[in-house]
């Protein structure tokens, strides 16, 4: 369940500037993907542990079950 919690459309481009900024500076470039995973999460339309759900279920779906 998302938690809510009101950003400005302001505030929510600046933290997606430094999710950018760190990852680039990890040496990876983020992808569309990425970011629209941060917007989600920053804008309260879900939570992180979702995201990472959908993710590794997006992996399963991909790659099978215990695929090595």
């Amino acid at each position: 369940m998302a938690i809510s919690k009101h950003r400005s459309t302001e505030q929510i481009e600046r933290h997606l500037a430094a999710v950018a900024a760190a990852q680039r500076m990890a040496g990876e470039e983020p992808t569309a993907e990425d970011m629209e995973a941060a917007r989600r999460i920053l804008a309260g339309g879900a939570t992180a542990d979702e995201v990472i759900a959908e993710g590794l279920a997006e992996l399963e779906t991909r790659h099978g079950r215990g695929a090595q």
